[in-house]
Order: structure tokens, then sequence, then C-alpha cells
């Protein structure tokens, strides 16, 4: 199979038009027809159906094949192409989400420098579902990352680091500190102070308040976590917000929800089986395999 008209089959797919996709590639459009001709030849299928030049895309069960496996296959020969062009690095790739790599950054740069290999850290910091793409991409080695649901996936190397659950941040003195727990449809009446909707602790509100039919009433959009939990401290709403990031935080008060409708949030460690770590990354990688946190990851 040629790798470059399978390229050219799963971006046709995902952009859905052959013109865009020979735009992207900057190749002409019978480019793009011919690939997609030879693939049809090579398995005996017409891969893709189009009513006419103007209507949609529609693959045949074959097609859907190719394209999922094809994916795949491109992630795996993208990741082999720099595994092996980086053979000797002396680096080890990094990505950290804002939520679990923040606070076992310390811990893991701590463990790589008593080993006398700090200098082998290469850390990135993205959102946990960029981390994840990156790691199957093969732009990074290594994910560290919280999220809603556990990542479970044979081709990568996992391991969960901590659970801790989401839950209400208040000012001390407010009524509501003095409850223990509350019901999510008592959320209603609540005005939160939030990160963006591509963040964890956002998307696991939306999430919990969905269960029960409303959207919360969020006041203010934060553009850090600092800035969220000092408007809270200063009583200008609530928070949904990890248990774990908030422990002996002066003036904030916890109400958790009531336990058969809490959220979890886990904190996972991932790695590529498919990557073979050359003799310079071998010790950073049996660290990382190994790691435990000293303490609690804080978000």
């Amino acid at each position: 199979m040629n790798e470059r008209d399978l390229t050219y089959f799963c971006k046709l797919i995902e952009l859905g038009s052959y013109t865009k996709t020979a735009r992207f590639f900057e190749v002409t459009q019978p480019t793009i027809s011919a690939a997609v001709k030879r693939l049809a030849h090579q398995y005996g299928d017409p891969l893709i159906t189009q009513e006419n030049r103007k209507s949609k895309l529609v693959l045949t069960t074959a097609g859907m094949i190719l394209y999922e496996k094809g994916l795949n296959l491109i992630n795996d020969l993208k990741s082999l192409n720099y595994d092996v062009g980086h053979a000797n690095d002396k680096k080890i790739r990094i990505a950290f989400s804002g939520i679990a790599g923040g606070f076992y950054m310390p811990d893991i740069v701590l463990a790589f420098y008593q080993a006398g290999i700090a200098s082998m850290l290469d850390p990135t910091f993205i959102r946990s579902s960029s981390a994840l793409k990156d790691l199957s991409a093969g732009k990074v080695d290594v994910a560290i990352y919280s999220w809603n649901v556990p990542f479970n996936d044979p081709k990568y190397y996992l391991r969960t680091l901590e659970v801790t659950d989401f839950v209400i941040i208040c000012r001390a003195d407010s009524p509501l500190a003095k409850l223990d727990n509350i019901a999510v449809d008592q959320l209603r009446d609540f005005e939160f102070i939030a990160r963006d909707r591509e963040y964890l602790t956002t998307e696991a509100l939306l999430e919990t308040c969905h269960k029960e039919d409303f959207t919360p009433n969020v006041i203010y959009t934060a553009n850090t976590l600092e800035l969220m939990i000092s408007l809270v401290q200063r009583g200008m709403g609530v928070a949904f917000i990890l248990e774990s990031r908030i422990r002996d935080v002066a003036g904030i008060a916890v109400v958790h929800i009531r336990p058969s409708q809490r959220m979890y949030s886990y904190s996972q460690i991932a790695m590529r089986k498919s990557f073979i770590p050359n003799k310079y990354q071998r010790k950073g990688i049996e660290i990382l395999r190994n790691f435990k946190a000293g303490e609690s990851p804080r978000e």
C-alpha cells in the first residue's frame, strides 16, 4: 500500500471534499482522485460512493474499515519514523496536563535529578485531550493527565496515579458551608465561577448538571484556576473543582455532592507500548514506569 494514498484518503474523509483535500496538501484534485482509485482497485471495492460531485461522501463498509484502521496505521508510522529518526536522542518528551502535570512535575524533576538525568526532561503543558492526541501521534513519549473517565487502551502502558472527586467550594462563612453534602438539583440556584468550556472542571460541571436537565449559571469565566479560587474566597460565587486541589486553602469550605451523583477525576500516566527507549532514555522511562507522587495532585 502507498502510504501517501492512504494519507490522502483519510484526510478526504475527514474534510469531506476533494477540493479541500487537494488544497490542504497543495496538490491537484485529480491527484486525490487517483489515490482513491488506486486504493479502490487494490481492495476491489469503491470505498466511497457519491451521488454527484456536490453530494456528501458516503463510505462503504470496506471504506469505513480502511479509514478507521488507516488512521491508526498513519499514527503508528509517524511515531515509528520519529522513534527511528531520533534513536540517539537524550531527551524524553512528556506532555503534562494542567491538572495532573502541574503537581506531578516537581516530583518527576526531583527523581530525574537524583538519578543524574534531569537534563533529559523535555516537558510541554497542554490540555489532557491534546496530551493523549500527541501521545497517539508519537509527538510525545509519555503523557501525564487527568480526565473524568479512566483512559483504557491496550496500545498503551497505563497506570492510574490518583482518583479524586469533584466538589463544590464556597466562601467559608457562607450558609452553604454548613452542609455536609448537596444534591445536584440544588445547584440550579447557584452562581458559578468556572474555567473555559474546554477545561476538565467545567466539562465535569456541565456533565453533572446535564444529568438533571439544567445548565449551570456561570456568572464569570476565569482564565486561571487561581483566579477562580480567589473569587470564591471573596464570596462572588461557588466553583466546581477537584477536592485534592483545594486542601488547606484558607477561607474556602468544601461541600461534597451526594455519593450517588458524584463525578471523579482520574490522574494517569500513559506511554506508547510501541515506543522503544534508546540506551540514554531507559533509566528515565524506568523511573516513570514506577513513579509514585509524594502527595495528591492539585488542580
